[in-house]
Formats: structure tokens, sequence, C-alpha cells
């Protein structure tokens, strides 16, 4: 298990986020005292030693909502990376940048890794082929930049977003199961009350999420690319 700055902040922040109040709803309003004490108790202890349950539960909320961040939103939005801002920016069909700056990262690139992209003619003939060269070169341009400390900090905004919508779906679910458990089976308003108002928050950020990756995957892209040329 990595600990680096994305861990943290890219992975782990989004799964406290989507899942910390609605857990303290259900402890609070639903756990007898006895349980409850038990539970505050070994969260303190592990919360200082940062072992134990307490993290592997939070970690594997973390795992989840990554994956479904990536699989259910990412991969969907930018189609296996084939469309992702850093393939898109540097197609010819593209007017984020000028033809004169898509040639200038170009050559960086073909200089840097010997390989050849796809010239405007041959991206007009196929354009799925051109997306796939360029898409599978960005991997080794991200590389390169591995360790770029500002960098980092836009891919770790960009990680935070897409796993804290991930991480809402999970969120949403509890949210509701409380809302169901509250007002039907343990009747409390104020859970009730809270539950609707972390449902509201979750459906939200799932709402946006669409534009909110798009948007935080164009900023990592102009950074990465504005890095790379120094």
């Amino acid at each position: 298990m990595k600990f680096d700055k994305y861990s943290i902040m890219g992975r782990f922040a989004p799964a406290v986020i989507s899942i910390l109040v609605p857990a303290i709803v259900f402890n609070y309003f639903l756990v007898n005292d006895e349980l409850s004490r038990f539970l505050g108790e070994l969260l303190a202890v592990k919360l200082v030693a940062g072992l134990g349950m307490t993290f592997l539960f939070y970690y594997l909320l973390a795992q989840i909502s990554r994956t479904i961040g990536k699989e259910l939103f990412e991969k969907r939005i930018f189609k296996d990376e084939k469309f992702m801002p850093t393939t898109n920016f540097l197609m010819y069909s593209d007017d984020t940048y000028s033809e004169q700056h898509k040639i200038r990262i170009r050559s960086l690139i073909e200089e840097d890794f010997k390989v050849v992209l796809p010239t405007k003619e041959q991206e007009s003939i196929n354009e799925n082929e051109s997306r796939m060269i360029i898409s599978e070169t960005m991997a080794s341009v991200r590389k390169k930049l591995h360790g770029n400390e500002f960098l980092l900090k836009h891919n770790i905004e960009y990680g935070f977003i897409r796993n804290l919508i991930g991480g809402s779906v999970l969120g949403l679910i509890f949210s509701l199961a409380n809302i169901a458990l509250f007002r039907y089976l343990e009747t409390s308003s104020v859970a009730v009350q809270i539950s609707i108002f972390t449902a509201v928050f979750y459906a939200i950020v799932l709402l946006f999420g669409r534009f909110l990756i798009k948007v935080y995957g164009e900023s990592y892209a102009k950074i990465l690319f504005r890095e790379y040329l120094g």
C-alpha cells in the first residue's frame, strides 16, 4: 500500500467524505450505547495508530470509489482514454491549441520517444487509429513527468474529483438506506433530515460529475503540456 500525497488526498479523502456522515448518522441514531462507545474507542485508537480495521475499511472504500469513478465515469466519458484531453488537444481537428503549438508539442514527443505521430492526412483517414497512437504515447509523457510537484498537485485535484464522484454513488446509497431506516423502522426525524441533506449533496455531485471530470481533466492536460514544454 502506498502512502503518498496522491493516496491520501486523491483516494482516501474522497472515501472519507463519501461515507463519514452517513456512518456517523447510522452509529449515533441507531447503534446501542455500549457498542457506540466501543466503536468510538476503536476509531480513536486506529486513527492514532494508523493501522487496523478502520484503515482497512477506508482503504477498501477508497478502492471501490476509485473503481466506480474510473470505470463508470472516466472511461465512459473519455472512451477508454481515446478522448482524454491529453489526446484531444494533440488532434489536428481539435481547436484548443493552435496548429503551430501542436506541432511544437508533437515534435518534442517524437524526438524524446522516437515515435512518429499521425499526420493531419492520416488523422482524417483513420481518426480512431490516430487517437490510439497518441493515447499510447501520452503514457510515456506522463511517466517522464513523474515527480513534477506542480503537475502532481493537479493530478491530485483530478483524482480527488473523480474518486469523490465514484464515492458519491456509495454515499447516496448509504444516505437513502438511512432515510428508509430512520423513517420506517427506527423513527428519528433528525436522522432523516441529515440523511436527506447528504443524499442531495451526493446527488448534486453525481449530476455534475461529467462536467467536473471534463473540467478538471482539461485543466490537468494543459498543465501537463506546459510542464512538458518547460
